[in-house]
C-alpha cells in the first residue's frame, strides 16, 4: 500500500474516533460548539445579505463598484491566508516531531511533504472556509442564485482560491529556508516583510476605494469611457479579481464570462500546486536540513561573562518575583520563532492599515456612505484586536505545559502569575488598538472640522474592547488549556480558541449595536448642519463600560478557577 495513503487512512480513523466520542461530557461540549458555530454562521450569512442589500439598494453603488469592493476584501483575505500559512507551515513542515519521525522511515520525502501540507491546509483553513462560504451564501441569496451556484462557488472558486494562497505560501517558505542557509533567518524574514508591505501598499495605492467611486461616478456622468477600463491593468492578474469577476458575471447573467474567470482561477491553483510538488521533490529534504541548521545556530553556547539587555542576573527595578516572571514571559515568547514572526506580521499589517486609513480622503457627503465607511473601519479595527488577542493571549496559560506544577509548587501566588499575564497582554493589545482607533477616526475629524468628539470616543471604545477581549482570551484560554500542546499556533487554532474568537466577535457586534444610534445621530447632524447633543453619548458610553467590565470580571474569574483546578 502506498505510504501516503496508509498514513492518511490512519489519520482519518483517528479523526473520526475523536470526533465521534460518545462520552457525555464530550457530547455536551460538541453540542455547545455546534450551537455556537451555527449561530455565528447564521450571523455571517445575515450580515452578508444585509450589507449587499444596503449597498446595492440604499447607496446605489452599482454591481461593478460593489464587486470591486469585494475584490479589495478578497485581496486582504488572500494575503491573510497566505501569511498565516507561511507561519503555520514553518511549524508543521519543519518543526513538527511527526516530520522528524517520518524522515527516519522508508517514506519518500515528497509524500511526507504532501501529508503535512494537506494536514496543515485542512487544519488551518477550516474556520476561514466556513466563514467565507456563509458570506458567499448570504451574497448569493440576495441575487436569488440557484443551489448549483453555491456548489460551484465552493468547488471551483472558494476552495481553489484558498488552496492557491496556501500553495504560494509554501513556495515562499521553501524559498525562505533556502535563502536562510546563506543570509541568515532574521535577514531573510526582514526582507520578506518589506516585500509584502510594498505589495500591499502598491495595491491600495492604485485601488483607493474613494478615488474609485469618484472615477466611476465621473464615467457614468460623462459616458466618455467604459467603467471597466478605470481599473489598473495589473488587477486582471490577481486571484481576488478573478473571483470578483466570476461573481460579477453571474450577477449580470453572463455565464460564459463567469466560467472563464473560474477556469483561470482553477487552472492557476492546479499549476501552482504542480510547481509546489516539483519544488518539494527537489528541495524539501534539503530545506528541512537547513531548518535544523538554523535551529542549531539559535542554540548558541551560554557565555557566563556576557550580560544581555534582558538578563536574570540584572535588575530592572521591579519586585523580585514580578521581575522573574516578566523575564520568563519574554524568553518564552522569543524562544519560539513562530511567535515573534507572527507578531511582526501583525504589527506590519497594523502599520499599513494605520498609514492607509489616516490618509483617507472622505469627499463623499452622503450620510449612509459615511456611516458605512466608519462601521467598516471600526469592525476591521475590532477584528484586528480580537485576532491579536486570540493569537498571543489565548495560548499563554496552556503554553506553560506540564512544568506548570514547578511554578505552582514554589512560593508564588497563582493570582500574581495569572494577572501578570493579563497585564502583559492588555498593554500590548491596548497600544495597538489605540493606534488603530486613532488612525480610523482622524479622517472623519479632519473631514467634519468639529471638535474631536468622535476621536476621543473611539479611543474610549478601544480601551473597553481591549479590556474585554484580553480578559476573554486569557480566561477561556485557561478553561480550554491544552498543556500537552507546545505549538502556540495550533493552540490558537484549536476548537476552544475558535469558540473564544466567536464569543469575542459576538461581543464586538454587541458593541456596534450599542454605538450605532448615537453614531447615526452624529453623522446626520453633521450633514444637516445641526447641533449634536453631547449627552447622547453618555448612556451608550456607560453601557459600554458596564458590559465590558462584567464580561472581563466573569472571564477572568472563570479562567483563574480553571487554572487552580488544573494545577
Amino acid at each position: 500500500m502506498n505510504p501516503l495513503l496508509h498514513i492518511a487512512a490512519y489519520k482519518l480513523r483517528a479523526f473520526v474516533k475523536s470526533a465521534f466520542d460518545l462520552r457525555p461530557a464530550v457530547l455536551i461540549r460538541g453540542l455547545g460548539s455546534m450551537l455556537v458555530f451555527g449561530a455565528f454562521a447564521y450571523g455571517a450569512f445575515r450580515l452578508s445579505f444585509t450589507l449587499t442589500e444596503f449597498i446595492l439598494e440604499q447607496t446605489r453603488a452599482g454591481l461593478f463598484l460593489y464587486h470591486q469592493f469585494i475584490s479589495m476584501m478578497l485581496f486582504v483575505f488572500f494575503v491573510a491566508v497566505n501569511l498565516g500559512n507561511i507561519i503555520v507551515s514553518y511549524s508543521t513542515l519543519y518543526r513538527s516531531p511527526e516530520v522528524a519521525y517520518l524522515m527516519t522511515k522508508p517514506v519518500p520525502f515528497v509524500q511526507v511533504f504532501l501529508l503535512k501540507f494537506l494536514d496543515n491546509f485542512l487544519y488551518s483553513s477550516g474556520t476561514l472556509f466556513l466563514i467565507g462560504f456563509m458570506v458567499l451564501l448570504g451574497y448569493g441569496t440576495y441575487f436569488r442564485h440557484e443551489w448549483h451556484f453555491f456548489i460551484a462557488v465552493m468547488l471551483v472558486v472558494l476552495v481553489p482560491f484558498m488552496f492557491l494562497s496556501a500553495s504560494l505560501a509554501v513556495l515562499v517558505l521553501m524559498a525562505i529556508m533556502k535563502a536562510a542557509g546563506r543570509f541568515g533567518f532574521r535577514t531573510v524574514m526582514g526582507g520578506l516583510f518589506v516585500v509584502y508591505a510594498l505589495i500591499i501598499g502598491v495595491f491600495f495605492q492604485y485601488s483607493n476605494p474613494v478615488a474609485l467611486v469618484e472615477r466611476v461616478q465621473h464615467a457614468r456622468l460623462t459616458a466618455e469611457t467604459d467603467i471597466a477600463e478605470l481599473l489598473p491593468g495589473f488587477l486582471a492578474y490577481l486571484p481576488n479579481q478573478w473571483v470578483a469577476d466570476f461573481l460579477h458575471a453571474l450577477a449580470r447573467g453572463e455565464g460564459a464570462r463567469a466560467l472563464g474567470s473560474a477556469g483561470i482561477l482553477l487552472g492557476a491553483a492546479v499549476a501552482v500546486f504542480l510547481v509546489v510538488i516539483f519544488v518539494a521533490k527537489r528541495f524539501y529534504y534539503r530545506s528541512w536540513m537547513v531548518s535544523l541548521q538554523v535551529q542549531s545556530l539559535a542554540l548558541a553556547p551560554y557565555n557566563p561573562h556576557r550580560l544581555h539587555l534582558i538578563d536574570f542576573r540584572r535588575g530592572h527595578g521591579f519586585a523580585p518575583q514580578v521581575e522573574v516572571l516578566l523575564k520568563k514571559e519574554l524568553f518564552s515568547f522569543l524562544r519560539e520563532p513562530s511567535q515573534w514572526i507572527h507578531f511582526i506580521v501583525m504589527i506590519v499589517l497594523t502599520g499599513l492599515f494605520v498609514i492607509s486609513v489616516s490618509n483617507l480622503n472622505l469627499r463623499l457627503r452622503v450620510v449612509d456612505v459615511q456611516i458605512l465607511t466608519y462601521l467598516v473601519l471600526f469592525a476591521f479595527g475590532g477584528f484586528m484586536t480580537c485576532s491579536l488577542a486570540l493569537r498571543f493571549v489565548f495560548p499563554m496559560i496552556g503554553l506553560e505545559g506540564k512544568q506548570f506544577w514547578v511554578l505552582r509548587g514554589g512560593p508564588v501566588d497563582l493570582r500574581k502569575v495569572y494577572f501578570l499575564k493579563f497585564a502583559i497582554g492588555f498593554v500590548v493589545v491596548l497600544f495597538i488598538a489605540e493606534c488603530i482607533a486613532f488612525a480610523s477616526n482622524i479622517p472623519f475629524v479632519r473631514f467634519s472640522g468639529r471638535r474631536p468628539l468622535l476621536l476621543w470616543f473611539g479611543v474610549y471604545e478601544a480601551f473597553w474592547i481591549s479590556l474585554a477581549v484580553v480578559s476573554m482570551n486569557l480566561g477561556f484560554g485557561a478553561v480550554f488549556a491544552n498543556y500537552n500542546e507546545k505549538n502556540p499556533i495550533r493552540a490558537a487554532s484549536s476548537q476552544g480558541a475558535t469558540l473564544t474568537f466567536l464569543f469575542t466577535l459576538f461581543f464586538l457586534l454587541v458593541h456596534i449595536g450599542i454605538v450605532l444610534l448615537p453614531l447615526v445621530d452624529y453623522f446626520t447632524s453633521l450633514f444637516h448642519f445641526t447641533r449634536f447633543d453631547l449627552t447622547r453619548v453618555v448612556v451608550p458610553g456607560t453601557a459600554l463600560a458596564v458590559v465590558s467590565m462584567l464580561v472581563s470580571v466573569f472571564a477572568l474569574a472563570v479562567g483563574l478557577r480553571a487554572a487552580r483546578r488544573d494545577f
